[in-house]
């Protein structure tokens, strides 16, 4: 009699054991689902093969819950329901990209915020290959995307003027090794890259603060800095003048993903996310 309840004890215990979480998965090419029941919750996650997700939960406070778990079958339903419109997404150490099933496609390389997309034939395998002709497989550098020398050399020297007028001083030997700092990690190797990377910001921006700063008559207290556009502020105040961009949001503005190898990145939009610290005194500076 006594063996005969402690079996059915450890019955019960069982079963309340996994009640108190069951759960039911399913996944396909699509991508996977999954249920969670337990005594206090409900809740359902599906994560599509692009990344996107959905889901739902419901608490059981009050014991009365009416949710029972799906067949695999009806999982299978809702996963297809749910995901049938995910293209793909895949990434490496330059960066990501997703393509949609129309053959729209959106990269973002790491260094820089601005996304690059165009139109691919929807097929397996080809969310790879894009990434790698648009981001490369590595961490780009402002040397990687600088391939044009005398280009290089013009935004190295607007970064040296900028940074010593209106900012701490850096020395050659210093902006030598920001070459081959990835652009993501260092506000200055991502204000080299960018004015590499975008014409009308190395053409008309950064040139025209140039030319402000060499035409002024004084800059000994940085007094020409602010007219210029490039406002020197303390590191411990993230907020923006009016019509200014920090520089690292600047560089930083273009630099949340990275440039190709062959060092012709296409089309961005933005979306600026990482600010970089800049110089050890914990000052920046804003770009107009």
């Amino acid at each position: 009699m006594k063996k005969s309840l402690i079996l059915v004890a450890m019955l019960v215990f069982a079963t309340t054991l996994f009640a108190e979480n069951e759960s039911v998965s399913c996944e396909s090419e699509l991508g996977q689902c999954t249920y969670t029941l337990s005594d206090e919750s409900f809740s359902l996650e599906c994560v599509c093969r692009d990344g996107s997700t959905s889901g739902e939960d419901a608490a059981n406070a009050d014991g009365n819950l009416n949710f029972t778990l799906p067949t695999e079958e009806e999982c299978r339903a809702e996963l297809e329901n749910v995901c049938k419109g995910a293209g793909f997404r895949c990434e490496n150490e330059a960066g990501e990209c997703i393509l949609e099933q129309n053959g729209d496609y959106e990269c973002w390389c790491y260094g820089f915020d601005y996304p690059r997309s165009g139109q691919k034939t929807f097929e397996n395998g080809v969310c790879d290959s894009t990434l790698v002709e648009e981001c490369g497989t590595e961490l780009a550098t402002p040397r990687i995307v600088c391939t044009d020398e005398e280009i290089l050399n013009t935004c190295v020297s607007y970064a040296k003027l900028f940074t010593n007028t209106c900012f701490e001083p850096i020395t050659d030997e210093e902006l030598e090794a920001v070459l081959d700092i990835p652009s993501g990690e260092d506000a200055m190797a991502q204000v080299i890259t960018m004015c590499c990377y975008k014409d009308t910001l190395r053409e008309e921006d950064y040139k025209g603060y140039a030319e402000c700063l060499e035409a002024a008559e004084s800059c000994e207290n940085k007094e020409c800095c602010d007219p210029c556009g490039l406002y020197a502020h303390s590191g411990g105040d993230d907020s923006e003048e009016e019509g200014g961009t920090d520089l690292e949001d600047g560089a930083a503005d273009a630099a949340n993903t990275e440039a190709p190898t062959d060092g012709a990145p296409k089309e961005d939009t933005a979306d600026s996310e990482n600010k970089e610290e800049s110089k050890s005194d914990g000052c920046s500076m804003l770009f107009i």
